[in-house]
């Protein structure tokens, strides 16, 4: 019996193996990635969706994915910091009916995003940490949580 040595490269997160190859794709040359986080989008009252955020050291880019979010599905936006006119973060607020909704809601960050060419953007997403951690994304998704933090506000990454 042969025993082989373990591989110490680090294994592509979930979300990440889901968008290896459109990735390729949507980065510039030398981009670098700094994180991957799953977010639901709302779009209006009754519409939304599953999107990738995808935090690269130059910008911001909002990935659909369809409907089981197994895939990217139509084009991404891209968007800097300089097209950044408002960010509002925290954590989702009102009145909790219940013991469960109080503790998703600690796990939980809010942003509502508005660019300089008037597009609004609300993301929900779970940052990775509490109870719930792993059935959130685990640490993948709390590095893609902080990336996504630390690329509007760094200070504010610290406190959210």
């Amino acid at each position: 019996m042969e025993l082989k040595p373990k591989s110490t490269g680090s294994k592509p997160s979930k979300l990440e193996s889901i968008l290896v190859d459109r990735l390729g794709e949507l980065l510039e040359a030398g981009e670098g990635i700094r994180g991957l986080a799953a977010a639901s989008q709302q779009k209006g009252i009754f519409s939304g969706g599953v999107v990738a955020l995808v935090v690269t050291d130059r910008r911001l880019i909002v990935q659909p994915l369809d409907r089981r979010g197994k895939g990217p599905k139509g084009a991404a936006t891209s968007i800097t910091r300089e097209q950044v006119a408002s960010v509002k973060l925290g954590r989702p607020g009102g009145g909790w009916d219940s013991p469960s909704s109080v503790i998703v809601g600690q796990s939980s960050i809010q942003i509502k995003l508005k660019t300089t060419g008037g597009e609004k953007f609300r993301f929900m997403l779970m940052d990775g940490s509490g109870p719930f951690g792993a059935l959130g994304g685990g640490a993948d998704q709390a590095a893609g949580a902080q990336a996504l933090l630390a690329f509007f506000d760094p200070a504010q990454a610290a406190r959210i």
